[in-house]
């Protein structure tokens, strides 16, 4: 059966023509916000100066165990300040802290701004950092003592080792910089930029062995620790609701939810497809209850906080997989009849399935009534987008309160049979008018001869148009599948979109070989503004069979798409295109055939006249 198989697709590629459209695709980050979803795990790294930072070690320690990494950079200034940069859903935090002096008062404000919903479990500094303002933090840092009171303590200390003063130390880490950085080479510069404005990246700094002393451990038996988080769990929820629940049938039902929550989770990382979305979706749910449990239950601050960064978590992995995008916008506008308020909600679904939009609420914090301001439940189709504006009437002086979470608004949407709700109560970005086209959406392959081997048998190319409004400005990223056996060739991912055009176009040359499965196959291309995917299609790809001789003429009348044109073209077919005179003039015999293009007639005023 399997030759036959075989034998039946070369015989198809010897005289098939491969038909297809292409599309838009995402290259989602749903496996590393399932993997951060997974761990709690939470470093500190204390740097000094941004150029002696060990990227390599960074993004081994955030790829590898999904760790949340805080840099953590000091300054002398006369009054405390403080201020946050992340690489959005990377979990990896700059902390940029202005101190006045290294009193412990100081510290103080440090401690509370730095750790006020938990410690990290490691802390990593350099030993070649000796200002006194670094040697204090450290110093300090070093005092703080375990405590059962706390959920998360920091657990070890780990200083990197300049010259390799005890080869022996059986509690150091040896990482090869080198290997970590052609590894995550990519993700370092996209990402460090978005940190440090303009930073050069100097290669030279990474070839090399580094080495990571153990220094201080508040683990019990912490003998031969050569790994970060050697006698440290990652993902701790299970314990940490046996320690702060009191024993009965609530705690017995929120561990069975934990325990499920961590299963899906954790399967989804070594799932793929339909089954990875289940995973996804069903662990989310799971993460609602809880979430729902500690807010109604729990009067532990530490426990409450921990919950809601999973939950962001588990949201952000969810949305990613299952391709929903929700945006909210909340606009005031005035009128002759005074302050409006205006919501304009917009959903699009970029995933292989239909979701249904149940409720779309406003939650006036004036009245315990929600306002329901759709009437019935909206279906949107993969790869379709729903955008409407909603008008609210509500008293002007409720519209002018200082509270941020006096406008509140609510979605549920229905994934399958899993309801998904998110929440706006500030203005939060809006999706540009974006969109992405193919040209020409299909494509014929001149047949090739049968080959037992993986060979490439056609080059082409694929024009993509981004259409855009006249005055828009801005980055854009174009992300580009292929299934088996096609492949892409190098192109602009990074597009620079200028005002004063309406459009951009770049080509992205692929190749086909033999190993181009049989039957339908998906291609996809996303428009990614902000990783936001703004413009995304889908298409099927498929071989057909097709035989033009050489010998053959071909006559045709123009369809208004153009796209009788390209097929002639890709034939390699003798065509001529016919004009109004060769109507009436010309002599149509010469022809083999002519091929009459979809309303061309309308054209040809001689079209009629024809017998």
């Amino acid at each position: 059966m399997l030759l036959i198989e075989k034998r039946l697709q070369q015989l198809i590629y010897a005289f098939g023509i491969l038909l297809f459209s292409l599309s838009i695709v995402v290259n989602s980050n749903a496996a590393d916000l399932a993997k951060y979803a997974s761990s709690d795990l939470s470093v500190l790294y204390l740097f000094e100066d941004e150029k002696e930072i060990d990227w390599p070690t960074i993004y081994y320690l955030n790829d590898n165990f999904g760790a949340a990494i805080h840099l953590v950079y000091l300054i002398e200034k006369p009054d405390y300040s403080s201020s946050l940069t992340e690489v959005e859903n990377k979990e990896i935090y700059l902390h940029r802290i202005g101190l006045p002096d290294s009193e412990p008062s100081s510290f103080k404000m440090l401690f509370a701004d730095l750790f006020k919903t938990r410690y990290p479990d490691i802390v990593i500094f350099d030993e070649r950092s000796n200002k006194s303002l670094y040697k204090a933090f450290r110093s300090e840092l070093k005092k703080i003592q375990p405590s059962q009171n706390n959920l998360f303590n920091i657990l070890k200390f780990y200083e990197y080792a300049a010259e390799d003063k005890n080869p022996e130390n059986n509690n150091s880490v040896v990482l090869n910089s080198r290997e970590f950085y052609n590894r995550y080479k990519d993700r370092i510069q996209l990402e460090v930029p978005q940190l440090f404005a303009n930073y050069e990246i100097l290669v030279d700094k990474f070839d090399r062995i580094r080495k990571y002393n153990l220094v201080q451990s508040n683990l019990p038996n912490s003998e031969n620790e050569n790994n970060f988080i050697g006698g440290i769990t990652d993902f701790r929820l299970l314990s940490i609701i046996d320690s702060i629940l009191v024993d009965g049938p609530m705690k017995k039902t929120i561990a069975g939810q934990a325990k499920k929550y961590s299963a899906f989770f954790k399967s989804s990382l070594y799932s793929f497809g339909k089954s990875k979305v289940d995973n996804i979706v069903a662990g989310f749910r799971e993460m609602r209850y809880l979430r729902q449990h500690a807010r109604v239950n729990s009067q532990h601050p530490e426990y409450n906080a921990y919950i809601e960064d999973l939950y962001q978590k588990a949201e952000r992995a969810t949305l990613a997989l299952v391709g929903i995008n929700w945006d909210g916008k909340i606009v005031l506008r005035d009128s002759p009849q005074g302050t409006r308020l205006k919501f304009i909600a917009s959903i699009s679904v970029d995933g292989p399935k239909e979701v249904e939009v149940n409720s779309i609420l406003f939650h006036p914090y004036w009245d315990s009534v929600d306002v329901a301001l759709n009437d019935s439940i909206i279906q949107i189709q993969p790869h379709q987008s729903y955008v409407k504006e909603f008008l609210i009437e509500s008293d002007r002086s409720y519209l002018e309160a200082q509270n941020p979470d006096s406008l509140a608004f609510s979605v549920e949407i229905m994934y399958g049979q899993i309801p998904l709700r998110f929440t706006n109560k500030i203005p939060v970005w809006k999706k540009p008018e974006l969109h992405v086209n193919l040209e020409p959406n299909f494509y014929f392959v001149k047949p090739f001869p049968e080959v037992d081997i993986d060979k490439v048998v056609a080059n082409l190319n694929v024009k993509v148009i981004i259409s855009k409004p006249y005055d828009y400005t801005g980055m854009a990223k174009i992300e580009f599948t292929t299934p088996m056996g096609l492949y892409a060739g190098a192109y602009r991912q990074d597009i620079q979109l200028t005002a004063g055009t309406l459009n951009e176009t770049i080509r992205i040359p692929f190749t086909i070989s033999n190993l181009f499965e049989l039957g339908t196959q998906l291609q996809i291309v996303h428009l990614k503004i902000d990783n936001a995917i703004v413009a995304s299609d889908t298409s099927k790809v498929r071989i057909a069979s097709c035989n033009i001789s050489d010998t053959r003429k071909i006559g045709f009348l123009p369809d208004e798409d153009g796209k009788l044109e390209d097929i002639l073209s890709m034939t390699d077919a003798a065509y001529r295109p016919l004009t109004d005179r060769t109507l009436v003039k010309g002599d149509l015999e010469a022809y083999d055939v002519i091929v009459i293009g979809t309303n061309s007639f309308r054209k040809y005023d001689s079209f009629s006249k024809l017998k």
